[in-house]
């Protein structure tokens, strides 16, 4: 139907007369409900509390060991500021270099902590629920083994040790928590032990608000109560690196979900994506973090540059196998980077999409895909060529021989066949949209409507609308850089009733000689000239 997408589906066939009547649409098509208190119960959470708990009073020493994005970082962070708070000092951290050691626990590792560092607990976070082999290297030499961690649970690899996963929850909302949230529940827990200050759960729960929105997690009602309340805690936070972070991404007075997840995110993960994400904590238990943080600007851009290279090269390769049903494509791409451009690969061609880094004897990368399409899963089916992988249904890191390539596609496309002679539909570039909204509400009034429902992201989708309005002008915003069109600035409505539309990295000049046009847009509030405005973004049309 549009530009963009093949389908465009109204998830309300209602149209609103008024904001009141709009509320209730967006309501009902999420099926929302709110939760007063947290309230994980037991689930194998007091069976790590007792473990720590003991291992604190006898002050033996304590091994964080923590993935390295975001989620596993200020998990790791969450644990650091609460062993602080409580005056415990014998403990240390691990993250995994991403590019020696890859995803997960390794034996090395482990050998590490507990030989040279004379480990005697050691914790996962974010990680681990697939370490069947590490956990038992742990428990041969007298190690005591905590799993934390929110991945898919492979019962085959499952460690024997305490676990301490929301997937073997048995309510549906408690199970999608993040790692950064699973490590919140359990800190919580031992409070009840060890009593720390409100200011530093004030701290603690800012960072559970980062990576639940970084880690795009379903923001169900357990966590988009978590999002919400990490939000307001992280504009509240006075602690040096949170509000210093704040003002890099020049967050001074206010910040929503979309400041979490495309200003403050990306340069927390840049860094671990292109160097050691150590130095992601150093920044947060520094006093002084300001050079660290220029850091991280300095990564995300550099970030960027590649991510656009790897993209680039990436389309031009996925037309060599353009009628297969899986992008299973490598190439010299920085590993740390293959997972943003595998999402955008995705979008683009809406197809499961492997991008991965080529080196030697192994490749290492990470997989999108499209809803519908289990991209664990479908790994897991041809496990057995795989040196190591897991995730989520959406996305997924792993590691296989270089030689197993051909075969490895081979049987990818095999898998995702089967599925596609099911349910063709899943290849079918598709939207929902929220409903029909009259040109007269887009207003101001209707981004003040969204801010009381906030926070969105993955599973509370940002409301969508479709918007029928005559075009005025076409104006293109040129790339700093190149000086080619960059953004379409589209002009719409009639009388004194004008807005903007934007779409960000798209060129349409085809709008250039339409009279008006359907569009699908999400709305927001802006500042200019120190007058709040709405903000129309746009993210499909159809000429009329």
């Amino acid at each position: 139907m549009g530009k963009k997408f093949q389908v465009w589906r109204r998830r309300s066939e209602q149209m609103p007369s008024d904001y009141g009547d709009l509320a209730n649409i967006l309501r009902s098509n999420r099926d929302f409900q709110e939760i007063d208190q947290l309230r994980y119960g037991d689930h194998g959470l007091q069976a790590a509390c007792d473990l720590v708990k003991q291992a604190i009073q006898a002050n033996r020493r304590i091994a964080l060991y923590a993935d390295y994005d975001v989620d596993g970082t200020m998990s790791c962070v969450s644990w650091i500021w609460f062993f602080k708070a409580i005056g415990f000092q014998n403990f240390l951290h691990y993250i995994p270099c991403r590019f020696k050691e890859g995803y997960g626990l390794n034996m090395q590792a482990m050998q590490h902590l507990i030989d040279d560092q004379k480990a005697e607990l050691v914790i996962t976070m974010d990680t681990g629920i697939t370490a069947n082999e590490e956990a038992a290297y742990c428990r041969s030499r007298g190690v005591d083994f905590i799993c934390t961690d929110h991945h898919k649970v492979q019962p085959e690899k499952m460690p024997d040790c305490v676990i301490l996963n929301p997937k073997l929850h048995p309510e549906p909302d408690y199970q999608e928590l993040c790692g950064c949230g699973i490590t919140f529940v359990l800190l919580r827990q031992l409070d009840q032990e060890f009593r720390v200050e409100p200011s530093v759960w004030n701290d603690i729960l800012a960072l559970v608000g980062m990576a639940t929105i970084c880690d795009v997690v379903p923001l169900n009602s357990v966590n988009h109560k978590l999002a919400n309340l990490g939000i307001k805690a992280l504009l509240r936070s006075q602690r040096p690196v949170l509000r210093k972070l704040r003002e890099a991404c020049a967050l001074v007075d206010d910040l929503d979900e979309k400041d979490v997840g495309f200003r403050i995110g990306p340069r927390i993960n840049a860094v671990g994506r292109l160097q050691h994400a150590n130095i992601i904590i150093d920044a947060f238990v520094r006093e002084d973090p300001d050079e660290l943080i220029r850091y991280m600007d300095r990564c995300n851009e550099q970030r960027k540059l590649i991510q656009n290279r790897i993209y680039q090269e990436s389309i031009k390769l996925a037309e060599t196998f353009k009628d297969e049903p899986i992008l299973f494509l490598g190439g010299d791409w920085h590993p740390g980077v293959v997972g943003i451009a595998a999402s955008k690969l995705t979008e683009k061609f809406w197809r499961p999409s492997w991008l991965f880094h080529r080196e030697g004897e192994f490749c290492k990368g990470s997989a999108r895909s499209v809803p519908g399409f289990d991209v664990t899963e479908a790994m897991r089916e041809v496990g057995h060529l795989f040196e190591k992988f897991g995730g989520h249904a959406a996305a997924a890191g792993y590691m296989f021989r270089s030689e197993r390539e051909s075969e490895i596609r081979e049987a990818l496309n095999s898998v995702a066949d089967s599925i596609r002679r099911q349910r063709p539909d899943v290849w079918q570039s598709k939207v929902a949209y929220d409903c029909d909204l009259p040109w007269g509400m887009a207003r101001l009034d209707l981004a003040t409507l969204l801010d009381d429902m906030k926070p969105f992201g993955h599973g509370y989708e940002d409301p969508l609308f479709c918007v029928s309005a005559p075009i005025q002008q076409v104006r293109f915003y040129k790339d700093k850089i190149s000086g080619e069109p960059k953004h379409t600035a589209v002009l719409v409505g009639q009388g004194a009733h004008l807005q903007k539309i934007m779409f960000f990295n798209e060129v349409h000049e085809e709008l250039e000689f339409k009279h008006s046009a359907r569009f699908l847009v999400s709305a927001g509030r802006n500042r200019f000239r120190g007058e709040l405005q709405l903000n129309l973004i746009g993210r499909d049309f159809e000429a009329l």
